[in-house]
Order: C-alpha cells, then structure tokens, then sequence
C-alpha cells in the first residue's frame, strides 16, 4: 500500500469515527459523505479500513541466523504469537556491509505485535546463553555434529519447556479475522515464499539433551503485559 493510500486512509478512518461519534446528526451525515466520497475517489474499501487496527513489528534479531529455520526457533515464534495474540512471518536482511540478518515480524491488533517482537528477543537472548552453556558441559572430544544435533535437541525442549507454563492469549474472532486478511494482503504484495524449518537430528544422548532443555525452559523469565485482558502481570515460569 502507497504511502499516500496510507494518509488517505488515515482521514477517512477518522471521518468515519466523528460520523460514529457526532451528537450532531448533520455533522455525522456531512463526515460519513465526505468518508464515502474518499473511498470511491481513491479506490479504497471497508476492508482497506479495517486492516488499519493491525500494525506490525520485527524482532531485532534471532536464536539463529541458519539460512534454513530450525524447528525450535519456528516454535519459539510460534508460542510467543499465542502468548500475545499475534501472528508473524520471517524476514531476512541482506546488504552489502553485513552476511544478512534474520529476524521476525509480528503483525496484530494495538500494541501486541511491538510487545510480542520485545518479548521474542528476550527469550531469544536467555534460549542462546542456555544453548551456550549447554554445549559447554559436553566433552571435547564428542564429534561437533554430534554437539550441533544435542544442542538443537536442546533448544527444541527448551521451548517445549517454556511454553508449557505460558497464558494463551485469548483472541477474538473478528480480530482472527482481521489477522488472516492481513497476512493474505502481506503474501500478495511481498511474493512470500513458504517456510521450511529443520528439525533436530537424533543423535546419542538426544534424549537426555531435551530433557535438559525442557528443565531449563520452564524457568525462562517473561511478563505477558497485554492491556485490555486482565490488566496484570502474569511471570512465565517465575514463582511469585
């Protein structure tokens, strides 16, 4: 959408809601006109309107800048989306000072994809320092496949672990909506290509490494604070 088209957009939402508004039955009717005559001028629906609630956001960065996404990293996206009611797709940056940089867009209603990217960075950075000081404790001598497939075992249940004791944000049916005819709208005007992720590979003492991960993922520490639903503060894996 044109930067114009978003100003435009701008004054007719803001027409609509003084026609909504207005006490004043002439000066609702003189707005809803003026907003009608908008719309049919510069070729904009009721959806363009709407679409207008959802806003987006990028993380700064990610646990992995792998050209292929790991499993865990899809799924640390994905828990975050479900703990602040958003959604989100994946973004890679190249330029010609840097190898390229990853990172994740949340997209959704009010402030919650800004809050969802701050708290995605946050567990990112305590997921690499678990990850680092797991790898540390393995033997010298154990071949460095064998420490990459652990340590994304690992982080798989590191994430298993955390989002075992998030709240689940409980999103409206409109707001689903919305988010779905958004994201539609994103896939058309960027090309979006689908994502795959890679998965941990089984290797000896997997299994004892996402457990050690799942352990660990329960103590990650995040305060879901959406306003609008519940008004508190509710700590993810910190005991009151």
């Amino acid at each position: 959408m044109t930067h114009n088209n978003e100003k435009y957009l701008a004054k007719i939402k803001k027409l609509l809601n003084l026609a909504r508004r207005s006490t004043n039955s002439n000066e609702a009717a003189n707005a809803l006109s003026q907003a009608q005559a908008l719309m049919r001028k510069h070729s904009l629906t009721e959806t363009d309107i709407d679409l207008m609630e959802i806003g987006r956001a990028s993380s700064k960065g990610a646990p992995s800048q792998a050209q292929k996404i790991p499993a865990y990293m899809n799924s640390l996206a994905n828990m975050i989306c479900r703990a602040f009611g958003v959604d989100c797709y994946y973004q890679y940056k190249r330029d010609f000072l840097s190898s390229g940089q990853r990172t994740v867009v949340f997209f959704g209603p009010n402030e919650r994809p800004e809050i969802a990217a701050y708290a995605f960075d946050v567990l990112s950075r305590q997921l690499v320092k678990a990850r680092r000081e797991f790898t540390a404790k393995m033997r010298r001598n154990i071949k460095p496949s064998t420490k990459v497939a652990r340590a994304d075992q690992f982080c798989e249940g590191w994430v298993d672990g955390a989002y075992a004791v998030i709240d689940i944000y409980k999103v409206a049916a409109s707001e689903k909506t919305l988010m779905a005819a958004y994201y539609s709208r994103l896939k058309e005007e960027m090309e979006f290509k689908e994502s795959t992720f890679r998965a941990a590979k089984k290797c000896r003492g997997g299994e004892d490494a996402a457990d050690a991960g799942y352990r660990a993922g329960k103590q990650a520490q995040l305060h879901q604070a959406v306003h609008g639903q519940g008004g508190s503060l509710t700590g993810i894996g910190v005991k009151p």
